[in-house]
Parts: structure tokens; C-alpha cells; sequence
């Protein structure tokens, strides 16, 4: 979206998340005409990358407006492109979750079976932990007995005029409502709230107004409405709030009629509130301690599976996010990356590592057009993959090498990564023109013969790959760890990829990439990369540019 004014003579623009291609090109129009005498404020908010056509359009405009951006890779994009702009932080007025002072459960029907292992999760800590369920008011209870066999807290049914302790759970006895004031437990048998006594609402409402931003409350199964009503209170004092998957629940009212409320922290199957309930709670966490546990909960909550990446390599981009956001403590960090959809982006945009120039490694390009585009040249069509293309540089001059060779006209190039945000800059092509004679410099020792600056087009900053070049390289989004094979390929460039992954995922890689190829087809890797053993491949020319042919 896109907010537009007027004020003292400078039009002052703000781009609010990523626009699409009419967006995009009502912003061209808007910038590009207008008089040449007219000052820019143009601020990008949550804006991850741009069109090449907006791109020149900022270039020719850059002496009359003042740029801001508050994601880091446009910034770095932009200034890259030698195009000034100023990085604002947008997490500076983000603070960490108070810490917890108590938590509060609520259930009915089905809920026992869910309480239990929660309980059992539970880190030991300070804290005090309250929990209504609706019980049977004519039979004695047995939730005191039962719990205190899976926890170390000391665990309690309530007695009136109860003193709160830390270290503590407190239950609500049967046909007893329960209210926390001052630091007290009171008990009433005032009339059913939503045909329950004791009834959630109460218990929570209480809670909201004594712990504040200071609680967790837990919504668990059961049929009625009992709990949803309290919800509101709850946020309205800033207390943190989540509901269990309704499809975890036989009895699944309850959580449906919250849900309803939208007034919620999270949704959380059973399994993932438990690794919530150890990653809020944990003390003097370290980073390569805790780094399975966090990875793992990466997983089950957002679906991402980093749990076979290199450790020390994974370490260092969590290092970098965190001081990107001035976060000292791991804990502070792993919760705030579990809680909000915005913070993981970011995250697992830095575990993408783009390091990549035109004709990187020239000797393997010398030795790819010597040792395989003779054997290719005569097929009627060619396939090349590029995994993990990054910013376009390789499969770019993949596409200049076939062309010099004769055969980009029966080539189709497919280059994939899993960060969408690189991918653009890739399709975009755009590259600084202070790199231009290091990219030269490659191909020429690459053994190029053509006139390099054939494939480019020229501005003042900035270079631009040819767009018949460019309609020759589909750029889409692949994960290599997750997604399977695409398509077979004659030749598959995977180039200091596999580097970042351990030797288990290495493995489930390499696989995909060998279903991904033809027999007798070529593979080609990074220095520093060694194809695993049970493939059955030679490797061609020097052992350094990592070469393998697929044996028949």
C-alpha cells in the first residue's frame, strides 16, 4: 500500500509492505512525473525488494530524495546500487515479553489427558500456577494426587483466604469458584457462569487484573463457551493468551468460541505448547545448548526444517539477528522469534548465505566448456539447474558461457533459492558497475572469447543483464532440504550450498539432486564440497573445480 502528501514542497511517499506490479508501476508513474525541482520523502516500511524499472526510477531521482528503509535487505540492495538510503530499524520500539509471573489453565471435557503433559513440561521456576477444570461437584478429586507425581511443584487444591506462594499450583476444588486479589486466593459458590462453577472466566479475569503483563493463560478443550469471555479482560490488561488446536479436542467448543474472540496470543497444538512452556521458562540458556531445541520448534511451529544444518553456521546467523535487533539474551530471542510471524521472517532470510560473483572459480567454467559443452552441444534441447542461485550471477553467466558456445538458444536455465527476497534481485539483474571489471576480469580467465559488455546494459551506477538473456533463466522458489526433484537436467550447478548443511542432510540432498539428473549427465559442486560415496560418478578434469559425470 501506498500513502501519499504534500507538505511544504516535498512529496512525501510511504510504501507500506511489498507492492505488487500495478502498485509498482502507479509509484514509477507517481516519481517519474514530476518536476525536476521537487523534493522526495520516500519511506519503505516492511518493503523487501523493488522492480528493476523502480530501481532506475529511484537512481534518477536520488540527489532529489531522501530514502528510508527498515528492512536490511533493501537497504543493503539499495546502497549497493549505489543509491543512498537510510536503514530505521523498525524493532527499536520492540521490547521482549515481560517475564512471567504466573500462569493460569483452563478446561473442561478432554482436558485431563492435555493437562498432564503440560504439567510435566513445565520447567521449575518461580512462578505460580493456577488451573480451573470443570469437575463433577459430587466426587472427590484426584487432579492434587496425580499431578504431583509428574512435577516437582508443590500442588494444592484451594482453600479459602489462601496465601499465594511461587513454586506453587493451585487447583479450584469442585463447585467453587476461584479469584486471586492482592496476592490472596478467595473461594465463592456464587451462582454457574456459563453453567460452570467453578468457571474459568472468573479465575482468568482475576488473574488479568492482578498479573497483568505479568501471565500466560492456557484455553484447553471443552464443550460450552466458559473462558472466551474473559479473554478480552485479558488482553486488554496485555496478558498472554493461547488456545489449543481445536482439532486436538474431542470436546471442541471451548476453543472454538475463544477463537471467535480473535483475542489471542497463539494457536498451539499440544506438543508445540509444550516446547513454548520450555522455551519461555528456561534459565541461562546458551546458544549451542539450546540451538536442537530451538531448531525443533522452529519446526513444529512454523514449519521449517533447519535441524540438519551445519551447527556453527547456523550460530553465526543467529548471532548476527540478534545483534541486528540488540538482543542480549538467547532466551529473550528464541521466544520473540516463536511468538511473531514478522521476527522469523527475518531470521530465516539471514540463514539464506549469498556470496556469489559472475564466473566464480573461473577454472571450473574453463573446464566446463572444454570437458562437457562438446558432449552436450549435439542434444536437440539441454536442461541446466542452478541450486541455490542466490543473487543471478551464476546462473547468468552460465547462460553467457552457453551463449558463446552456440547453444543458449536450446537451453533452458532453471534457478532456484529459497529466499524469495534474493530471487527478485536476481530476476531483476541489476548488478554495481564498480564490480564490473572484477566480473570481467573472471571471464576473461574463464577463457572467454566474446566481448564481455555484450550481455549488458549500462547506467551510471548500475549494470543490467540483457533482457533476451534473462528470458532464458526461470527464477523460482525451491528449498532444497524440503522440495523434491523438479525436473532432469543434462547439467546441475549446486556450488557452496552444501556446505551449510551436516552430513544427514547432505545425503537427503545429494539424493534429490541425482534423481534430479540424467544418466551420463554432469554435476558440478564447490571446492570445497566431496560428492557422497554411494553415488556412482567420476569426476572430470582437476579434482579442485569438483566436476562429476553420472556414469550410465
Amino acid at each position: 500500500m501506498t500513502h501519499i502528501s504534500n507538505k511544504n514542497g516535498v512529496k512525501k511517499i510511504l510504501i507500506d509492505g511489498d507492492l505488487n506490479s500495478d502498485g509498482m508501476k502507479k509509484l514509477i508513474d507517481e516519481l517519474s512525473n514530476e518536476k525536476k525541482d521537487i523534493l522526495f520523502e520516500i519511506i519503505f516500511i516492511d518493503s523487501k525488494y523493488i522492480s528493476s524499472e523502480l530501481l532506475r526510477v529511484l537512481n534518477s531521482i536520488k540527489n532529489q530524495a531522501k530514502i528510508s528503509t527498515t528492512q536490511r535487505t533493501l537497504w543493503s540492495y539499495l546502497t549497493k546500487m549505489g543509491i543512498k538510503n537510510h536503514y530505521q530499524n523498525n524493532l527499536k520500539n520492540l521490547t521482549a515479553p515481560e517475564h512471567i509471573k504466573a500462569v493460569g489453565i483452563g478446561g473442561s471435557a478432554n482436558s485431563l489427558e492435555k493437562l498432564i503433559p503440560l504439567i510435566t513440561a513445565l520447567p521449575y521456576c518461580d512462578i505460580s500456577v493456577f488451573i480451573t477444570i470443570h469437575l463433577m461437584a459430587d466426587k472427590k478429586s484426584h487432579l492434587v494426587e496425580i499431578l504431583q507425581k509428574v512435577t516437582n511443584y508443590k500442588v494444592c487444591e484451594v482453600m479459602h483466604n489462601t496465601k499465594i506462594e511461587k513454586n506453587t499450583i493451585y487447583i479450584a476444588p469442585p463447585n467453587n469458584h476461584i479469584m486471586v486479589t492482592n496476592g490472596f486466593i478467595y473461594l465463592s459458590n456464587d451462582s454457574e457462569i456459563s453453567f460452570a462453577r467453578p468457571s474459568i472466566d472468573v479465575l482468568f479475569k482475576s488473574l488479568a487484573y492482578e498479573y497483568k503483563n505479568s501471565l500466560l493463560t492456557i484455553l484447553l478443550c471443552g464443550y460450552g463457551s466458559d473462558g472466551a469471555n474473559s479473554l478480552q479482560d485479558l488482553k486488554e490488561q496485555k496478558s498472554e493468551i493461547i488456545i489449543i488446536e481445536p482439532n486436538e479436542c474431542e470436546a471442541k467448543d471451548m476453543p472454538i468460541q475463544g477463537i471467535k474472540t480473535k483475542n489471542y496470543f497463539k494457536i498451539l497444538n499440544l506438543k508445540n505448547m509444550q516446547n513454548y512452556l520450555k522455551t519461555l521458562f528456561y534459565t541461562n540458556i546458551d546458544i549451542e545448548e539450546e540451538i536442537e531445541h530451538f531448531l525443533e520448534s522452529l519446526y513444529l511451529i512454523y514449519g521449517f526444517d533447519f535441524r540438519d544444518y551445519e551447527r556453527k553456521s547456523i550460530i553465526r546467523r543467529i548471532e548476527y539477528v540478534m545483534k541486528d535487533l540488540n538482543i542480549k539474551k538467547f532466551k529473550q530471542f528464541e521466544k520473540m522469534i516463536l511468538a511473531d510471524n514478522y521476527l522469523f521472517d527475518k531470521l530465516i532470510k539471514s540463514f539464506s548465505i549469498n556470496v556469489t560473483e559472475f564466473f566464480r572459480n573461473p577454472q571450473t567454467y574453463k573446464e566446463i566448456k572444454e570437458e562437457i559443452l562438446p558432449y552436450i552441444e549435439s542434444f536437440p534441447s539441454i536442461r541446466v539447474w542452478c541450486a541455490g542461485c542466490s543473487s543471478g550471477e551464476e546462473p547468468y553467466s552460465i547462460a553467457m558461457m552457453l551463449d558463446e558456445a552456440g547453444i543458449l538458444g536450446k537451453t533452458q536455465i532453471y534457478a532456484t533459492d529459497f529466499n524469495d527476497t534474493i530471487l527478485n534481485e536476481a530476476q531483476n539483474g541489476i548488478y554495481p558497475i564498480n564490480l564490473f571489471k572484477k566480473f570481467k576480469n573472471n571471464y576473461i580467465q574463464s577463457s572467454g572469447k566474446e566481448k564481455f559488455e555484450k550481455w549488458f546494459d549500462f547506467e551510471e551506477k548500475f549494470v543490467e543483464i540483457k533482457q533476451e538473456l534473462k528470458d532464458k533463466i526461470l527464477f523460482f522458489n525451491h528449498n532444497l532440504v524440503t522440495d523434491g526433484s523438479i525436473n532432469e537436467f543434462h547439467l546441475v550447478f549446486c556450488r557452496n550450498v552444501l556446505i551449510y548443511f551436516d552430513k544427514v542432510l547432505q545425503k537427503r540432498v545429494f539424493q534429490t539432486i541425482d534423481e534430479s539428473l540424467f544418466r551420463d549427465a554432469f554435476l558440478v559442486l564447490g571446492e570445497s564440497e566431496i560428492i557422497d560415496k554411494r553415488f556412482n560418478y567420476n569426476i572430470i578434469g582437476q579434482s579442485k573445480s569438483k566436476i562429476y559425470h553420472k556414469r550410465r
